[in-house]
């Protein structure tokens, strides 16, 4: 009986280690982002120096003083909100192909009969864990050879690889959860398939796709490999412009400065982090479902 219980606390406080050491590899590097991005010198903290006990009371001694000088400087250069226009404009553009394939594929997968449906799907879960590294080096051959590399349409596709299976399953689940009855409903009423997609089951999951398109949105606009590999300076992305520094024009080289460069990722870092607080709550529903139907 007492092995029993050592058991069980070992086990138990194993977990909250685990889950500790987790929350610490997770946000760490964010907070030491922010941290250089600020130019804030917390030498002092973990030194131990940054408070003094009065009285039995903890006052704080100085030594931190973060400053703004890097957020202006990022603001300053031109090239850097070039650099978010290009992700954005990619994104969207990459977005809006997946959803003209994955809004009717995801349908068809939820409402088909279609014997093999389950294999179909795993085949296209499993597209999404070919590593970008297996692609790039094809694509850039590809793209050198026809005129799109550095093009925004050809980033664009390419980024298709990342982005189509993500669609077609998340909005597979949305539309999974619409009640059968509706759909058993509009075919006795004399709707045809076209009419029941078009005017009941692609309204009733509208906020699904929307927030399906931002997830994907925010997936691609923190992706690095395939856009350093794919890129020039006329299309350069925020991912690619805060790994090699961004000077004054987009197409230019400048020394890396630490601190800038932890600020631009602080910027870029912002949007994406609002958004997925803003659409969690369906994201869950589209990752949970696809699971569970």
């Amino acid at each position: 009986m007492a092995v029993t219980i050592l058991t069980r606390r070992v086990r138990k406080y194993l977990f909250y280690l685990s889950v500790f050491a987790t929350c610490w590899g997770i946000i760490y590097p964010l907070f030491n982002m922010v941290s250089e991005g600020l130019d804030a010198d917390l030498a002092s903290f973990w030194a131990g120096k940054a408070f003094e006990v009065i009285g039995n009371i903890p006052f704080y001694s100085g030594g931190f003083h973060p400053n703004l000088v890097n957020f202006v400087n990022a603001i300053q250069i031109d090239a850097f909100p070039k650099l978010i226009v290009n992700s954005t404009v990619i994104c969207l553009l990459s977005v809006a192909m997946a959803l003209s394939a994955g809004i009717p594929a995801g349908y068809f997968l939820a409402r088909s009969g279609l014997q093999g449906r389950k294999p179909v799907e795993f085949l296209i879960l499993a597209l999404r864990t070919v590593l970008p590294f297996a692609i790039v080096v094809p694509l850039f051959l590809l793209f050198s050879r026809n005129g799109l590399w550095n093009t925004y349409f050809g980033v664009a596709v390419a980024y298709l690889a990342l982005n189509v299976p993500v669609v077609v399953l998340m909005l597979r689940s949305f539309f999974a959860e619409v009640p059968k009855e509706i759909y058993e409903a509009a075919e006795m009423s004399g709707a045809s398939e076209r009419q029941i997609f078009r005017r009941i089951a692609l309204p009733t999951i509208l906020l699904g796709v929307i927030a399906t398109a931002i997830f994907a949105f925010v997936l691609l606009y923190n992706e690095f490999l395939i856009a350093d590999i794919l890129t020039g300076g006329a299309t350069k992305t925020v991912t690619v412009g805060v790994w090699t520094g961004a000077g004054e024009n987009i197409s230019s080289f400048k020394t890396v400065d630490y601190g800038e460069s932890n600020m631009y990722g602080t910027i870029a870092f912002i949007p994406a982090f609002i958004i997925i607080l803003a659409i969690r709550k369906y994201l869950a529903r589209g990752f949970t479902l696809a699971t569970t139907r």
